[in-house]
């Protein structure tokens, strides 16, 4: 019995406790303090929550603008540039590279000898020597009739090249394009680099930069050696002669750089005392925060990202730097279309023959590189920007159970000149008209009638920074203008 009593005491206990913390959590709830949630973990709620409209990608996207280092590895710079180069590079950045984002140091010719010096010391493999026809180490003047025929045939094939892997949209020159903003001017590589340097990078730019925003592009040999003759031989890539100053010029004399020379270079480059010396120079500079520097880990640990196991389109993400110019979901560049509904937007058929061979679809701007993709890369592109880069909402499409009717279609074709869309777009190609946004003279090709649509609806929602105006089409205009654009395809143009 007496158990049994302690027993009721203990249950009586236990529901009078439940009932005041009830009425307890009630009275905080009701008539208590609000209940507050940090606020780190509301920045880390709104970093990471997938927005309703995004799929859930199986990867998580590598965004090459967020890299923890901007610059360069060090440790085979002196292989890379030449001596001359390196210390005009340092005594002046922007003097030497007119969009150069390294600061001025303010070393002085001594500290920039040692600086050198150490970086020599950590350099680590060589240069592969490639094998060049004879006549391809000579001077132009140098050359005979036959020799300058075969030159200039090799500087043409590279001129070709050059022009179809739009290099300037990258890289300005002498300060004229580079419209992405991520390449240096190359106005005066031709005093930076060798050739064979130039061979090896363009053949393979991870393995000299695992984190380059710059694409790998799919280059044969020959495409190759041809960009290293443009890029060498070209008058675009050689520093113009500076003109003297006239007498009594308002202009302060620019002073000179002093330059160490590769045969000074060669009798102090193993002195221990100047390694020992740079080592302090760039510990000083802090220049380990912006590159990764062999020999000073305590301080910044050399960064190292594992992508030996990535495959398909994570791969060629990576390798090809499509978020250098596209976006998706985010993450990646501005200056080319985005890409997180692009599966939704995009015919595949059309898609997959435009990443082997891509068009000028912009006459103006944002001209696609010609990768050299092979044909199975493009479908491993497409099949999974078809299955992952998709509104999670289908868009309604008007035309799926059949084509327009000519009736619609003519109807379109008066929406289209009275909305004045001529003035941005070309519709034809006998026609003629804008050439600011995209020709429409194949986008049914091109597009899905549903993406058509949803983006005449209102192009901002679509694209914050689209400059086409929102008309406010009506129903039957929307109905009537996406009709005539459907229309739009090859047979029309007669290809």
């Amino acid at each position: 019995m007496r158990l049994r009593s302690i027993v009721c005491v203990q249950k009586v206990t236990l529901v009078i406790t439940m009932v005041c913390l009830s009425l307890l959590i009630v009275d905080r709830v009701s008539f208590g303090e609000e209940r507050r949630i940090d606020a780190l973990f509301l920045e880390l709620d709104k970093k990471y929550r997938i927005p309703e409209q995004w799929t859930i990608l199986p990867f998580e996207l590598e965004d090459p603008y967020k890299r923890i280092k901007n610059g360069p590895p060090l440790v085979n710079i002196i292989h890379k540039a030449k001596v001359e180069w390196i210390s005009r590079w340092i005594a002046n950045p922007k003097g030497v590279v007119p969009n150069a984002k390294m600061p001025d140091l303010g070393l002085d010719f001594e500290e920039i000898k040692a600086v050198i010096v150490y970086l020599a010391s950590i350099a680590e493999k060589e240069v592969p020597q490639v094998s060049w026809d004879d006549f391809l180490l000579k001077k132009e003047e140098e050359l005979s009739d036959d020799e300058y025929d075969k030159m200039d045939k090799v500087y043409n094939n590279g001129k070709g090249v050059w022009g179809r892997a739009r290099c300037t949209i990258c890289h300005p020159i002498k300060g004229l394009g580079g419209n992405v903003g991520v390449g240096p001017d190359l106005g005066e590589i031709t005093t930076k680099v060798s050739r064979n340097w130039l061979y090896d990078w363009l053949s393979n730019t991870k393995n000299h930069f695992p984190d380059t925003m710059m694409a790998q592009y799919r280059f044969n040999d020959a495409d190759v050696r041809g960009i290293v003759e443009f890029v060498l031989r070209d008058t675009q890539f050689i520093p113009e002669e500076k003109e003297e100053e006239e007498e009594g010029a308002d202009k302060p004399p620019v002073p000179e750089v002093q330059v160490l020379t590769e045969k000074e270079f060669s009798n102090i480059r193993r002195d221990n005392a100047l390694v020992e010396k740079g080592r302090d120079v760039i510990e000083k500079a802090r220049c380990f925060v912006c590159h990764d520097i062999k020999g000073i880990p305590e301080l910044m640990p050399v960064v190292e990202k594992k992508r030996d196991g990535i495959t398909g389109f994570e791969k060629l993400l990576y390798e090809i730097r499509c978020l250098t110019c596209h976006r998706i979901q985010d993450k990646g560049g501005t200056y080319a279309p985005n890409l997180t509904i692009a599966g939704s937007k995009i015919k595949m058929g059309w898609e997959r023959e435009f990443l082997q061979s891509p068009d000028i679809i912009r006459p103006l701007s944002q001209q696609m590189p010609k990768f050299n993709l092979t044909e199975d890369e493009s479908k491993i592109a497409t099949e999974y920007i078809e299955k992952n880069l998709v509104t999670k909402e289908a868009l309604p499409d008007i035309y799926k159970e059949g084509a327009p009717s000519p009736e619609i279609i003519a109807a379109g074709e008066k929406v289209f000149y009275e909305k004045g869309c001529n003035t941005c777009h070309s519709e034809s190609i006998t026609k003629g008209g804008g050439v600011v946004g995209p020709n429409l003279s194949t986008v049914g090709d091109r597009l899905q009638p549903a993406y058509i649509l949803y983006h005449l609806q209102n192009p901002q929602q679509v694209n914050p920074q689209a400059v086409e105006p929102n008309f406010g089409l009506s129903e039957d205009e929307l109905k009537q203008l996406v009709g005539f654009l459907v229309d739009h395809v090859q047979k029309k143009e007669g290809k």
